[in-house]
Order: C-alpha cells, then sequence, then structure tokens
C-alpha cells in the first residue's frame, strides 16, 4: 500500500503575524506533506518575506502564487 499524498493549500493575507507559527507546524508533522501550495492575496505586512524564507528552508517544496 502506497502512503497518502499531503499537499496543503494556504490562502494568505497580512497574515505575518501568525504566520511563522503555521508554517512551523507544518515541518513538525510527524509525516510532512508532500508540497506545500501558497496563494497570497496581495499581502502588505511581512507575509511575502516570511512565506520565501520558509520557502527557501522547508523540507519538502513550497510554491507560492502572489494575486
Amino acid at each position: 500500500m502506497t502512503p497518502p499524498r499531503i499537499s496543503i493549500a494556504l490562502a494568505t493575507y497580512n497574515g505575518g503575524r501568525f504566520l511563522r507559527e503555521q508554517l512551523e507546524s507544518f515541518s513538525a508533522q510527524s509525516l510532512l506533506p508532500d508540497e506545500l501550495v501558497v496563494c497570497d492575496d496581495g499581502s502588505t505586512d511581512d507575509t511575502m518575506d516570511i512565506l520565501s524564507r520558509f520557502e527557501a528552508e522547508a523540507p519538502f517544496p513550497v510554491r507560492i502564487h502572489r494575486n
């Protein structure tokens, strides 16, 4: 039996205040996701910076789309 594929879809908008903790929780799971797909709706806070740093260090692929 093949293990399930896990894809996380995350929508963001000016969520920098809470985003680090949320992203860290994805990396701390006993079964890591196969990918994280983020769609940002034009954040004006530090959301995109946080996402970019996480993308560079994440133990799984991260795709970021900015509207």
